[in-house]
């Protein structure tokens, strides 16, 4: 897994070759398109940062106007976090870019390795849903 994630990151040229933010940027704004709306508490914690850094990060995707800031509907004193239509079509492109290099990963492999890859991707997902479980479990108690 850590050759794959090494090999992935060296080709991240390619997968954000048009992409106006630097890399941990667009992950950032990857996370808050998928828990929109998301406050800058919520999201520090989720990222592990600090509501410092994450104002910081969160500065230049906004100055790009690749994101919104809204209030709670629960608080008006929270600002909660989206991404605009234009973050959205820049998300679009840059998951074209993924589905591609992986494309073109997946058509060097014979049936049988994607046979095999199948069943390794089930095995992690299944870990990860009962790794997922559990801290729900534990942050419930």
């Amino acid at each position: 897994m850590s050759a794959v994630k090494r090999s992935i990151a060296a080709r991240g040229h390619f997968i954000s070759e048009d992409c106006p933010i630097p890399h941990g940027q667009l992950e950032v704004f990857f996370r808050i398109y998928h828990e929109q709306p998301i406050s800058f508490k919520q999201l520090a914690q989720k990222l592990h940062l600090t509501p410092g850094a994450v104002s910081q990060l969160v500065e230049g995707l906004e100055q790009h106007n690749l994101i919104t800031r809204k209030s709670d509907p629960k608080d008006r004193r929270v600002q909660c976090l989206e991404v605009s239509p234009k973050g959205i079509e820049l998300i679009k492109r840059v998951e074209s870019h993924r589905q591609k290099m992986m494309e073109g990963v997946m058509a060097g492999l014979s049936d049988h390795e994607l046979e095999v890859w199948l069943r390794i991707q089930q095995k992690l997902v299944e870990q990860l849903e009962k790794d997922r479980a559990n801290q729900h479990e534990k942050e419930a108690a």
